[in-house]
């Protein structure tokens, strides 16, 4: 059975994307480990996560970025980890995780990648004035929104679109993505092949 982590900093919004794919898959998966880095994070309040532990690792605990990693790399080993999900991880791995999880981590970053890689992806693509944006899937490597990319999900900015319209626009955008590719790495029809994704899609996702 493969096991799966979804690792945030945010509200976790992509969660039920993950859900969704780990019920849908046509082979057995779990999500088996649900974590954040944000200390306010409360799941009281929110249906996506009922019934769902999440354990919390706040980088301010740690007096190193080694010690904060190694205790995430304790409990993705501890599940023996398939696929681990960043769904809006706000912290950049070092190049020991990413060799020891890199090629088992994919990361979802709002825009057309190479485009505007780092912060602010959309409030500069709105700046520049470019009509086409979206989501980008990748696996983690050690250049910043630089690895290998699993999938792409384009979004038109229209006329008078706003930061917060775009962010909720491409946030629609990763949900389809991560929801077809979990899924479709649990049923083995993702792999990594060195720098290169071989993704046999799915019409029927």
């Amino acid at each position: 059975m493969k096991k799966i982590a979804f690792l945030f900093s945010g509200r976790g919004t992509l969660l039920t994307a993950v859900k969704d794919a780990v019920a849908d898959a046509c082979v057995p998966a779990e999500l088996s480990l649900v974590l954040t880095n944000n200390r306010d994070f409360e799941a009281a309040n929110n249906p996506a996560f009922s019934g769902i532990s999440v354990i919390k690792v706040n980088h301010q605990d740690h007096e190193s970025r080694e010690s904060f990693e190694k205790k995430i790399a304790d409990y993705l080993n501890e599940i023996n980890v398939d696929l681990v999900i960043l769904g809006g991880f706000r912290r950049i791995f070092s190049s020991s995780f990413v060799h020891q999880f890199g090629h088992k981590t994919m990361n979802t970053h709002p825009s057309i990648l190479p485009a505007f890689p780092g912060d602010k992806a959309q409030l500069r693509a709105i700046n520049q004035g470019v009509r086409i944006s979206g989501a980008t899937l990748h696996f983690i490597n050690d250049e910043v929104d630089a690895g290998p990319i699993i999938d792409q999900e384009p979004v038109r900015i229209t006329n008078g679109m706003t930061e917060n319209d775009l962010k909720e626009a491409i946030l629609l955008a990763e949900k389809k993505m991560i929801y077809r590719a979990v899924r479709a790495f649990i049923e083995g029809r993702i792999t990594l092949d060195g720098d290169k994704v071989i993704y046999e899609e799915n019409i029927y996702v």
